[in-house]
């Protein structure tokens, strides 16, 4: 039991307290969680293991189609009891990009031909 005197200075430090445990946590969560990809072959992979993929991708709504049809498992392929199976979406355009795009460089689906224009976040929904 906390004095009247010094309850609401303590509460808010426990709120703060808590507020950036959570914070921290969900951070770690998240850094453990991306993956850079450039390689197809591991997309699908990383995937099923629950990451978020942090990859080149053209832009291109027609190659975003492809990327969700050819990373959705069939339903025998399950990997965990629940688990998802449709394909990756796109999640975002990350402001701050991991890299620059090279001349080198090319697009995560194999199919694509065009240049990726940015790095973007793909991932399954929960």
């Amino acid at each position: 039991m906390l004095p009247r005197a010094v309850a609401v200075h303590k509460l808010k430090e426990l709120l703060e307290d808590i507020q950036n445990s959570l914070l921290k946590r969900a951070v770690e969560d998240l850094e453990s969680h991306t993956v850079l990809l450039t390689d197809w072959s591991q997309f699908t992979p990383n995937l099923d293991k629950k990451n978020i993929i942090l990859a080149p991708f053209c832009g291109d709504s027609t190659c975003e189609d492809k990327i969700k049809a050819d990373s959705a498992r069939d339903d025998g392929e399950a990997v965990e009891p629940g688990a998802p199976s449709m394909g990756a979406k796109t999640l975002c355009i990350p402001l701050e990009q991991p890299a620059q795009i090279k001349p080198t460089d090319k697009c995560i689906h194999p199919d694509c031909a065009r240049k990726p224009s940015f790095y973007t976040l793909f991932g399954r929904s929960y």
